[in-house]
């Protein structure tokens, strides 16, 4: 296991925690990494409330700058019951975000990884893309029954 497929599993595993509480949402979890060690933690724990990246990038405090932030669904970059998680990120100083999967979400799709990679942060996508989605298949239903209305 590389040490991004490790840091991403521990990612999902703090997505998991939030499974049947985020719907219609997504369940997102969130690390940050600063010299091979989590420095901060994140998931996102019930609709309305803060992304799992806010949560993670306030675990972490002003240690997050320099940073890798695992997460495992695209940063959002819209408003809605919150704002940004990008504006979030660009603001913490994270260098690097790697990503399990795309947000299929046509509000969103892409728009997270292209406002981040503008903004002069690496990004990485797919890193246990497969198991990303295993657990969001409920959230991926739900966005492909949205679109066929």
């Amino acid at each position: 296991m590389t040490a991004d497929e490790r840091f991403m599993h521990a990612a999902i595993c703090l997505a998991k925690i939030a499974q049947g509480r985020a719907h219609p949402n997504p369940i997102v979890g969130a690390v940050i990494v600063k010299n091979r060690k989590i420095i901060g933690k994140g998931y996102h724990k019930r609709y309305g409330l803060p992304h799992a990246e806010i949560n993670a990038i306030k675990d972490a405090g002003k240690s997050a700058k320099g940073g890798v932030l695992y997460v495992t669904l695209e940063p959002c970059d819209h408003f809605g019951h919150t704002p940004p998680c990008t504006a979030a990120i660009i603001r913490s100083g994270i260098r690097k975000v790697v990503i399990g999967m795309k947000d299929p979400n046509p509000i969103n799709n892409g728009r997270g990884i292209l406002k981040l990679t503008d903004n002069g942060i690496a990004a990485v996508v797919g890193v246990l893309e497969d198991e990303a989605k295993s657990i969001n298949a409920p959230y991926i239903k739900y966005i492909r029954a949205l679109r066929h209305r």
